[in-house]
Order: structure tokens, then C-alpha cells, then sequence
């Protein structure tokens, strides 16, 4: 018996407001200042949140539905393949991918998360730049070493 994945009626994921201004462009501002991009885009700033919650396995209540973060029709099947991942991880049961909306609010969940705790860091890292670059470093090498 094959079951029909419950399909999702969002358009854009969203930002939990307690934490969106001005932790948002104060991060985007720093992003800039120490990439090479001039513009960073929603899907970055979420995906950075949502990889230090989901590392930090922290997660937020699901914020107020607001279509204010990523637009649902620009992401590509690679990225949903990870998000979907980390719906079965969490859950510990691939049965999640039978409901859309149930993955889109682990990840908001997720990334709600990793949002407050890069609010925190800002705040609390007297070089939160070099904080996060250290964070990120440290975890593209791990990941080069399970690769290699």
C-alpha cells in the first residue's frame, strides 16, 4: 500500500520574530564584512541558522506562519533532500516525509534555534565574526576528514 505524501499549502517558510530584527541584518552585516558577497540571501542567513541549531540540537516552538524567510518555489531538490534528512533524523522515522508542513516545521523549528543562539553569540562574542568562522572551520574539517 503506498501512501500520498500530504503536500504543503506554505509558500515561504518564516523567521521566528522574537529574534528576526535586528539579529538578521546585524548577521547579514557580517557575513558581507567578512565575505566576498556583496548581498547574502534569505536562504543562507536560514540555512546558516538552521545548521548551528540543528548542531546545537536545539529547537524553538514553530514560529507564527509569516512567508518572510525562504520562498518555497526557489528551492532546489538538494536542499530539500537535506532539509528532509533532518526531519527523519529528528524524528527518527522516514514516515515524516509523508506531510510536508511536518518537515517545513522541524526545520523552522531548527533554524528558530540556531537564530536565538547567533542573536546570543553576537551579543555575548567580543569577535563574533571570528567566533563564527572558528565554528564553521572546525566543522568543514571534520567533514573533509569523514569524506577523505
Amino acid at each position: 500500500m503506498t501512501s500520498a505524501i500530504k503536500k504543503t499549502k506554505r509558500l515561504a517558510l518564516s523567521w521566528d520574530q522574537e529574534f528576526k530584527q535586528p539579529t538578521l541584518d546585524d548577521l547579514e552585516y557580517h557575513l558581507k564584512r567578512n565575505t566576498e558577497k556583496n548581498r547574502i540571501s534569505n536562504l543562507e542567513l536560514f540555512m546558516l541558522c538552521l545548521g548551528i541549531g540543528f548542531e546545537a540540537k536545539q529547537k524553538r516552538p514553530t514560529p507564527p506562519r509569516k512567508t518572510d524567510a525562504v520562498r518555497l518555489a526557489d528551492i532546489k531538490e538538494k536542499t530539500l533532500a537535506i532539509w528532509q534528512a533532518i526531519a527523519v533524523s529528528d524524528t527518527g522515522s522516514p514516515e515524516v516525509l509523508l506531510d510536508e508542513d511536518q518537515v517545513f516545521d522541524i526545520i523552522e523549528q531548527y533554524a528558530a534555534a540556531g537564530l536565538m543562539i547567533l542573536s546570543v553569540e553576537m551579543k555575548n562574542q567580543p569577535d563574533f565574526a571570528g567566533w563564527l568562522s572558528s565554528k564553521l572551520y572546525k566543522h568543514s574539517e571534520q567533514a573533509g576528514k569523514t569524506v577523505s
